[in-house]
């Protein structure tokens, strides 16, 4: 599983509490800013004020998260093939002493041609993706299938969810220092569609494993919880993927059941693939 499954379909995942919708439009865009004016930049040697605070505020607010819940936006531009993809779905996150569980669930599936979008229409298309600390699960109703995917024998996994540390960073488990280390930090001009949060942009360092996929990453970090609201992210293949979480549900218990996912009758078809054990190499003797 790789950073940009997470990061597309959770993130990812990763890792993020939305503006009240009273406040803000749930049917409009999310934004792609170009070229909005900088107003702090941080290096690893050299993190002013202003920036380092907001960066141990959202580590603690992450820290401190119990559970998640929101519905999701996710869009994702494709510059070369000239496409749009729309997906409206709901995102479930929980934390259980060492061991991190999440869900996403697609309802929808629109891909509009960008010169021509009037042509797309929107198709009911429910897919899950489930992680339960050891199990990756993709259940898809359109083919009827339902595919695992063994990642950890060990269900203790807050260390994967780090930047850097793991394959499934996700914008709720932050910490100031990996970031300092992997990305140089631009706190930029506030958004005019979302005027309490703060936008910050990440620029992947040359040494940092993030500028082998990645051009840059934006989180948009609501002021008031020090909490993502919004993450966006553009590869070095001219791909553009938004995710906007609304309506939200903090510290509220979810059922285990919700990070089990099963077939939905016996003609599904069902892939499990367990985790290889390591193989012993032979004394010598």
């Amino acid at each position: 599983m790789t950073r940009a499954v997470l990061y597309g379909i959770m993130l990812i995942t990763t890792i993020s509490h939305p503006l009240s919708a009273q406040n803000e439009n749930p049917a409009a865009k999310p934004p792609v800013l170009k070229g909005p004016k900088i107003l702090v930049l941080a290096t690893e040697k050299k993190c002013p004020e202003e920036l380092s605070s907001l960066l141990e505020n959202l580590e603690a607010a992450g820290g401190k998260m119990k559970s998640f819940q929101a519905d999701m936006i996710f869009r994702q531009e494709d510059l070369m093939h000239e496409t749009l993809t729309l997906r409206n779905g709901r995102l479930y996150y929980q934390v259980d002493k060492d061991i991190i569980k999440a869900r996403i669930h697609f309802k929808d599936f629109r891909q509009e041609d960008l010169e021509d979008p009037d042509l797309a229409q929107t198709v009911k298309f429910d897919e899950d993706y489930a992680f339960d600390g050891q199990w990756v699960t993709r259940r898809n109703e359109r083919t009827k299938t339902l595919q695992m995917w063994e990642v950890s024998k060990d269900p203790r996994n807050k260390e994967a969810f780090r930047l850097g540390r793991g394959p499934f960073p996700l914008p709720f488990a932050i910490r100031k220092a990996d970031v300092l280390q992997h990305f140089e930090v631009e706190l930029l001009k506030p958004d005019e569609n979302m005027p309490q949060s703060n936008h910050l942009k990440l620029i992947p360092k040359k040494d940092s494993t993030y500028a082998e996929e990645y051009v840059r990453i934006e989180l948009w970090i609501q002021k008031e919880t020090s909490i993502p609201i919004q993450i966006s992210f553009e590869k070095d293949d001219y791909e553009i993927t938004t995710v906007t979480w609304i309506k939200p549900t903090l510290d509220k218990n979810i059922k285990d059941s919700q990070f089990k996912l099963k077939p939905a009758g016996n003609d599904w078809t069902i892939e499990k693939s367990p985790m290889e054990e390591p193989s012993e190499e032979p004394e010598k003797t």
